[in-house]
This record gives structure tokens, sequence and C-alpha cells, in this order.
């Protein structure tokens, strides 16, 4: 029974996606290589907001450090990088008047980088980096195989 759902599954899933036909093996590999500079980026953009974990004063601002993340838009060519954007949340705040980071009320602000958060995304990224490297080999070995068999 449960063999008979995932065919089911799978086959919906398989015509819903016939708008991202690829008709080359090159077409395969330079979507797999944008997914890979894409999730590279957005690792290192994971790890300045961690580096950045408590930086109180950015220096263009003033303000503690903004939390950034990445915006990705699918393509005809894969995934493309739309921009880095500085996140909205709120900053934390903590009382301590004898701090010299403090205002006229004894706060402080911290970054709204939230390390669990942070890990998370980064691990997800990790996956999908993996992903897309173990696509790009497949891609490359299917490639060698048609150059075999044309020998």
């Amino acid at each position: 029974m449960t063999k008979i759902i995932q065919c089911m599954v799978l086959s919906i899933i398989l015509s819903t996606v016939s708008y991202a036909q690829i008709n080359t093996l090159e077409e395969a590999m330079s979507i797999n290589m944008s997914g890979i500079l894409a999730q590279r980026f957005k690792m290192a953009i994971v790890a300045e907001n961690i580096a950045n974990l408590m930086t109180l004063k950015d220096e263009e601002t003033g303000l503690p450090y903004q939390k950034q993340y990445v915006e990705l838009e699918a393509s005809d060519v894969g995934v493309k990088i739309v921009d880095v954007a500085k996140s909205t949340e709120p900053f934390g705040r903590y009382f301590d008047p004898a701090a010299p980071q403090s205002d006229e009320d004894g706060y402080f602000y911290l970054p709204n980088v939230n390390m669990p958060n942070e890990m998370v995304t980064l691990k997800h990224t990790e996956a999908m980096y993996e992903a897309n490297i173990n696509a790009f080999k497949l891609t490359k070995t299917m490639y060698q195989s048609a150059v075999e068999l044309l020998k």
C-alpha cells in the first residue's frame, strides 16, 4: 500500500515540475553550479552573522550589528542571488548602567542575531550545498558515460 502512495506522489511531483525542463547536461551542470555558489555565499553570510554575535556598535550605523540574510530567486539557469538584506527584528536590550555602551536609561542593545537560529540555518544550507555538489557529480558522471559511449 505504501509503495502505491509513494509512486502516486512521485508522479504528481514529476508532472508539476514540467516547466523546469533541462535539455542538456551542460544546462544541468550550470544549474547545479549556481546552487553550489548560492549556498556557499549563504554560508558565508551566516558565518558573518555568528562572528558578529557580540558586536555592540557597527561603524557605519552606530547601532549594534544587524543580522543579514540572503534573498535567492529561481531563474532559467538555476538560482540567483537577488540581495543581501538586513533583518528588521528588534535588538536585544540589556540593563547595565555601568556599561560604557549603555544609554541614559541604563540599557545597551545587543545584535539581533540568534545563535540557535543561525546554527539551524547553517545546517540547512550545508545540506543544500551537499545536495547540489552530489547532483553536480552525478551529472558529471552521466556526461562522462555519454562521452565513453560515443567512443
